[in-house]
């Protein structure tokens, strides 16, 4: 067990161990005996302290809250060991020149106002600094652009210079430079600036002139700061959106494949069981892997979007890499499986079939008027929950689903001096067979009562019985000069019926219509 101690670097609280206290501890005091109680070794010193403090932040995480001897190691390398730089600064001072193990190593730049070298707002000096571009040639170019632009140089420069952080801290200059923030390059840097200073308060001649420079700059530099917090608020209001929106639709997308009613349903007068549809389309033995594969490809993008948002409002670390990887992959897979499982109900469409039943000749009556009425034989209410497609609907009965179809019926010529009636089944399936047994299993029932015959508004599918494009035809055939009357419940099955007059089919409802060698013609 080790003793755990409490430091402060600038500014910051760290937990460390007792090993490491001591390796920090010795490191720090090298370094102050190095640089001395001076202005400038102390602004070193606190320049390396802070560079310390970023670097343990950089490493801690929430597994590791203490500061260890393998931390402090990696900091001591990266900074670089005293008894290196110490000797390099011997070198260069006693040969003028660089050691030649003393090689500056360079490191990705970024981009940084200069505010060392500036004329204005240090935008062409901090350019010049990334690009590695004489700062000359950056603003000939700018002045140049000016004239052939109309404005548009000198608005960009504007924007520039409020969107583009200042280089304050010496890490910031470095990091504008390339160059890695270690003891030797922050010393080199203090020192550069202190000589700068001192040349600029010799030679200092306009005392108003860097006032207003300085004034307009800071002016400029406040804008910039409200710029850069108004755009943290938009950031976090977008995190708030992203997270809402996410919840929301997630929260949704599961109350649609778990309840009975779709989330949107209880708040709408669209009512739609979701629960019903996969149970009517699909096999039995497909439903979970459909269901897996469709939660996966709707709802990991949900997840990303609540998981973005969470990012944005919280701006932790993460390896999103491997997080965004890890979720295309599943998401692929998902989309993989999802196209394969539909193919394969596909499929249980690919053949159709159509069985004709056999003519039936209706028992004769006394009259030579035929009457047509229809029944409603499912007793259920439009206000429940159904679905209704192409003359189907998916209703529940007895807290069970029930497919239910609409018949079409028309009006022929008989070839005989008899009444007929045909039923045309069709249906579509696997195979051929299964076509036709899906044909064959189509359950409708009519019966005649002498001059009546009584039609059945739906007709119905063998329990646990899948869609499969199910469709129910009659032909009522009647001879030359006989009548069929047409009763006001027909309406939902009549299809299309083809007369002399061209009479819509609804308008031809409780009437009398003969046959002629013409067609049906209304009887007065």
């Amino acid at each position: 067990m080790k003793k755990t101690l409490t430091i402060n670097i600038s500014g910051n609280i760290f937990h460390i161990d007792e090993d490491a206290f001591e390796n920090l501890q010795n490191y720090l005091r090298t370094i102050n005996a190095h640089y001395g109680a001076g202005e400038e070794g102390r602004e070193i010193i606190a320049d390396i302290e802070a560079r310390i403090s970023e670097i343990f932040q950089e490493k801690l995480s929430s597994k590791d809250q203490v500061v260890n001897l393998e931390m402090v190691d990696k900091v001591i390398s990266i900074m670089g060991k005293p008894e290196e730089i110490f000797a390099t600064d011997e070198e260069d001072h006693e040969d003028g020149e660089p050691a030649a193990h003393s090689v500056r190593t360079h490191k990705k730049r970024r981009l940084y106002r200069d505010p060392d070298h500036r004329v204005f707002g240090g935008v062409s000096s901090g350019l010049s600094a990334y690009f590695g571009i004489d700062v000359v040639v950056i603003r000939l170019l700018f002045v140049l652009f000016l004239f052939v632009s109309a404005g548009f140089v000198f608005l960009l420069y504007i924007i520039l210079w409020i969107v583009v952080p200042k280089a304050i801290t010496t890490t910031q200059k470095l990091e504008m430079k390339g160059k890695k923030v270690n003891i030797s390059n922050i010393e080199e840097t203090i020192k550069d600036e202190y000589k700068e200073v001192k040349d600029s308060f010799n030679n200092m001649r306009d005392k108003n002139g860097p006032q207003v420079k300085d004034g307009f700059d800071r002016a400029i530099d406040f804008l910039g700061t409200a710029l850069r917090l108004l755009l943290k608020v938009v950031i976090i209001l977008l995190g708030i959106g992203f997270v809402i929106a996410g919840f929301v639709s997630l929260m949704g997308f599961i109350g649609s494949m778990i309840f009975a009613h779709s989330f949107f349903g209880s708040f709408t007068d669209f009512n739609f069981p979701g629960a019903i549809l996969p149970k009517v389309f699909i096999d039995t033995t497909s439903i979970t892997l459909f269901t897996i594969s469709t939660i996966i490809v709707i709802g990991i993008p949900l997840l990303l979007l609540i998981f973005a948002g969470v990012k944005l409002l919280f701006r932790f670390k993460t390896n999103n890499k491997i997080i965004g990887l890890t979720a295309l992959g599943i998401w692929l897979a998902g989309i993989v499986l999802l196209v394969v499982m539909s193919f394969s109900q596909v499929k249980g469409y690919m053949y159709s079939s159509t069985r004709h039943s056999d003519n039936f000749t209706l028992k004769t009556f006394q009259n030579d008027t035929l009457y047509l009425k229809s029944t409603d034989n499912i007793d259920y209410s439009y206000e429940d929950e159904n679905i209704d497609l192409d003359r189907v609907k998916i209703i529940m009965k007895d807290d069970e689903e029930m497919i239910i179809g609409e018949p079409t019926l028309d009006v022929e010529r008989s070839l005989s001096d008899h009444f007929e009636i045909k039923v045309r089944k069709k249906s579509r399936g696997r195979t051929h067979d299964r076509a036709v047994e899906n044909a064959q299993n189509i359950i409708y029932k009519w019966t005649q009562k002498d001059s009546l015959v009584l039609f059945n508004q739906f007709f119905t599918l063998p329990e646990n019985s899948k869609w499969r494009n199910q469709r129910l035809h009659i032909t009522v055939k009647v001879p030359n000069g006989k009548v069929v009357y047409l009763g006001d419940s027909m309406g939902k099955i009549i299809h299309d019926i083809d007369n002399v007059t061209n009479t819509w089919d609804y308008d031809m409802l409780d009437q009398k219509w003969m046959m002629t060698k013409e067609g049906l013609r209304q009887v007065k």
